[in-house]
Parts: structure tokens; C-alpha cells; sequence
């Protein structure tokens, strides 16, 4: 069993991070030219300066994956040092514009096809369509999981009034589902306007945040799940 909960290689949270900034970047510049259309002079001026700056990207997604790995690791061993519980409310506040607003957007979907099917079950009869609960529990797990996750590895549960129960773990596969979520939530946010200014938010700014953004989620999708539900099964008697 060793083997199965070991977590993976410096290297490739490396890659992971590598991954997250490159698609931070497509993202970005999909985003701009949905908005501002792919004709755009200011758009390939972006992609230009993106292109410029390949080789700070690639120096500093290395250097933080490296951290990440760092990061999770003593997440998993249940002994966190204070810096490290530090960086995980950090990292609450700073995932949750983004997994935030995919997690609102999901439920506003999932209330909408619950809308549907109570009129048609109104109309046609047939199958219930279920409750708001069951929505709710259905639509905004992975990406909720995906920012309190560390609080659940150090042994802290969020107190809440809410009856909606989170995963202890979720797979590989589920949380790579969500990924065009996540990457659609990034290119409306390429056109969201600063309400003091007026001015259109900074997409080198936010190419910066969004590698972080997915960066963290696919190591822990590809490198941290793994091992959360290997452990998970570990424990569990046959």
C-alpha cells in the first residue's frame, strides 16, 4: 500500500503547475477575444508579450509546483507547520472568486433544470424531480471540496448550519470534468470592469492569478486525490 499513498515526484507537480499556467494563458486569451473578438489588435498583443515571457513562466510554475509539492505533503502527514496553516486560509480567500462563482453558476444550472423538471412532473407526471437539497449536494461539491480541502486533511470541520454534505474525497475524473467550468468562469472574468476605475481587470494580473487558480487544482486532481482516496480505501475494512 505504500506505493498507492506515496505522493507523486517533485517533478511533476512541476508539471502540473506548467500545465495550470499554460492553460491560465489560453484561457485569458479566449476570453479576450470572446469579448473583444479574435480580430482584435490588443489581442495579439497579449498573445505576443505571453510568448515574451515564456521563460519567467516557465521559472516560476516550476518554482511553484516545487512549493506545492512541499505544501501538500505536510498536509498529508496531519502535521502542518504555522506558515503552512497560514498559506490554507490564504488559499481559501484566494480560490474563491474563481471556484466561488463556478460553484454559484453550477447551482443556478442545477435549480434550473430542477425548475423544468417539476413542470413537466406538474404536466406529464412521471418520475419526482427531486428537492433543492438534493440540488445543492448534486452541484456544488467539487468546487467547494476543492477550497476547504485542507482544513478536512489538517482535521478542522467548518461548522455550518447548512445540511449539504461535502465529499471526504473526490476522483481524478470528477474534478477534471469540471474543468471547462472552471476554464469558462475564467473568460467571463477577462471581461469583468473595475467599478472604481471603470477600467477592464489586467489580463497579465490575471493570467498571473489564474496559473495559481489552475495550477493548485490540477495537482491536486492529478497528484493529491490519488492519494486522499487511497487512504481513504486503506482504512476502510473489506
Amino acid at each position: 500500500m505504500a506505493e498507492t499513498t506515496e505522493l507523486a515526484s517533485r517533478s511533476r507537480f512541476m508539471a502540473a503547475a506548467l500545465a495550470g499556467a499554460a492553460l491560465a494563458m489560453l484561457g485569458v486569451y479566449a476570453g479576450l477575444g470572446f469579448h473583444d473578438g479574435f480580430g482584435d489588435w490588443d489581442l495579439h498583443r497579449v498573445g505576443r508579450r505571453f510568448f515574451r515571457y515564456l521563460p519567467w513562466i516557465v521559472c516560476l510554475s516550476a518554482f511553484g509546483g516545487a512549493l506545492l509539492r512541499g505544501y501538500y505533503a505536510a498536509l498529508l502527514t496531519g502535521k502542518p507547520t504555522g506558515l503552512g496553516v497560514l498559506w490554507t486560509i490564504v488559499r481559501a480567500f484566494a480560490h474563491f472568486p474563481l471556484y466561488g462563482g463556478v460553484a454559484l453558476g453550477s447551482v443556478m444550472v442545477g435549480f434550473g433544470g430542477l425548475g423544468l423538471r417539476m413542470l413537466r412532473h406538474r404536466f406529464l407526471g412521471g418520475e419526482a424531480p427531486g428537492t433543492s437539497d438534493d440540488v445543492v449536494a448534486a452541484w456544488i461539491g467539487p468546487p467547494i471540496w476543492f477550497i476547504i480541502m485542507p482544513f478536512h486533511l489538517m482535521g478542522i470541520e467548518s461548522e455550518s448550519d447548512s445540511d449539504v454534505d461535502l465529499p471526504e474525497t473526490v476522483s481524478t475524473r470528477r474534478l477534471l470534468r469540471w474543468l471547462p467550468a472552471v476554464l469558462a468562469m475564467l473568460m467571463v472574468w477577462t471581461g469583468a470592469v473595475s467599478e472604481d476605475s471603470g477600467e477592464r481587470v489586467d489580463p497579465y494580473w490575471l493570467a498571473a492569478f489564474a496559473s495559481y487558480w489552475l495550477g493548485d487544482y490540477l495537482a491536486v486532481a492529478w497528484l493529491v486525490s490519488p492519494v486522499m482516496i487511497a487512504r481513504r480505501r486503506s482504512r476502510t475494512p473489506d
